[in-house]
């Protein structure tokens, strides 16, 4: 959805409908001013940490120990379980004693034939492999964060078996009278706290105005405080959450810096601005009229309402950009809605009218 934010001018909305009863005001004046209009294209979503790995053990074994917890800050390279190694130190050992054999069988052959030799250095280099292979195994018995960040859910426990490559494990409880199996999910999820995303969706009519580094505004839900960011990533391919609905497509917002206040899983209102002018004369669209083929305002002076002939640029919703006939401070006459007045989009089309650009809000019929 297309939102258009007026940074100068007064906030009016145009009139269609019967006028006024007798004796109550049908006029504000509000005061011509110079600042910014805004173009957005308005969605909600959800902010996410930028890094967020469930993370599980690549080998097989029993676990001895889980030195996480919930909320707690890691630094990177930090240890935060462990599996029995007994076994895969054996299998070090053992790969260490194979290189051995096969270093010592390439000396052997030194001198014999280049078959002979060429078969001693094979098997040494698949004994160096297997070696190779063993101590990485072993040092996946630690698991360790990959990057500094906070632990946000531990789902393993002292005594869990795990299997190789997998994060589905079995999870065995013992009592006096019986023991039962059940499957888990054995993983440790950190998260980044120092780099947000936000993962919005825009429908298809929206998606053809934005772009990847157009700047967002984004309010989390509850708070006060605007934080800003960027258009990481456009989708591509629709995604629909039921029949009838309609389809949108994915946008992620990267968050600028590391502000305070964001919550992973937090929903929150984004304003994309996919056009911005500053330093522009803006008036309320309402205040505009036709008279003659001319766009027209009231201006307010000496408390006497002026017909004022204007040049107009884009139509920004509430606020119309003038590029001629008016100067900051000027004041203006500004409809009000009335009793059986009702308030209609405007037909949009480009610049240059009451109703052009953007599709915003236009007074409806002309005034003498």
């Amino acid at each position: 959805m297309v939102v258009l934010a007026g940074g100068g001018g007064g906030v009016a909305y145009a009139l269609a409908g019967s006028s006024s009863a007798a004796g109550t005001a049908t006029t504000t004046t509000t005061t011509v001013t110079t600042g910014t209009v805004q173009a957005t294209v308005t969605t909600t979503g959800t902010i996410e940490p930028k890094q967020n790995d469930a993370l599980s053990f690549a080998v097989s074994g029993t676990v001895t120990s889980v030195a996480a917890s919930v909320g707690q800050k890691v630094s990177k390279g930090a240890v935060l379980a462990t599996v029995d190694s007994t076994m895969l130190q054996s299998a070090v050992t053992t790969a260490q004693a194979a290189v051995t054999a096969a270093d010592q069988q390439v000396a052997a052959v030194a001198g014999s034939s280049a078959t002979q030799v060429a078969a001693a250095q094979a098997q040494l280099a698949s004994a160096n492999t297997d070696l190779a292979n063993a101590e990485a195994s072993l040092a996946s018995a630690s698991l360790t964060a990959p990057f500094s960040g906070t632990v946000a859910a531990v789902t393993m426990a002292v005594g869990d078996v795990v299997g190789s490559g997998s994060t589905t494990g079995q999870k065995t409880s013992q009592s006096t009278s019986q023991t039962s199996t059940t499957t888990t999910t054995d993983t440790i999820t950190l998260i980044s706290t120092d780099a947000w995303i936000v993962n919005a969706s825009v429908g298809s009519s929206d998606l053809a105005q934005l772009k990847k580094g157009m700047q967002a505004q984004i309010t989390p839900t509850g708070a006060t405080q605007q934080v800003f960011g960027t258009v990481s990533s456009l989708g591509i391919v629709a995604t629909s959450s039921g029949t009838g609905t309609s389809a949108t497509f994915p946008v992620v917002i990267a968050v600028t810096g590391n502000p305070s206040g964001l919550y992973a899983g937090a929903s929150a209102t984004v304003n994309l601005v996919v056009k911005q002018l500053s330093n522009v004369l803006t008036v309320p669209t309402a205040a505009i009229s036709t008279v003659n083929g001319q766009p027209v305002v009231y201006r307010i002076v000496s408390g006497q309402r002026t017909k004022t002939v204007v040049t107009l640029g884009d139509s920004y919703g509430p606020s119309t950009v003038v590029t001629k006939g008016l100067k900051d401070g000027d004041q203006v006459s500004v409809p009000l809605a009335r009793p059986g007045g009702t308030r209609r989009p405007g037909t949009g089309g480009g610049g240059g009218g009451a109703g052009g650009g953007f599709g915003g809000f236009t007074r409806s019929g002309t005034t003498g």
